[in-house]
């Protein structure tokens, strides 16, 4: 398992979670990461580029989905 994310609080954790969830990518949580109030989500090395690539694409979907003007 390769690091993935840090989520800095509950919805964010809770958002990147549902992410993953819902594209199949397995994943797992590290309590040890030195930093107080700071979760981070582990996948395997192999679905690292898949992570990604789901994360980015739903950022740039609310993103774009945001009311202009």
């Amino acid at each position: 398992m390769t690091r993935f994310y840090d989520a800095r609080n509950e919805y964010d954790l809770e958002s990147v979670v549902e992410l993953l969830d819902m594209s199949g990518v397995e994943y797992s949580f590290n309590a040890n990461s030195g930093e107080r109030d700071v979760t981070e989500i582990m996948v395997a090395e192999e679905d690292l580029p898949y992570a990604e690539e789901v994360l980015y694409l739903s950022s740039r979907r609310i993103f774009c989905s945001l009311p202009h003007g």
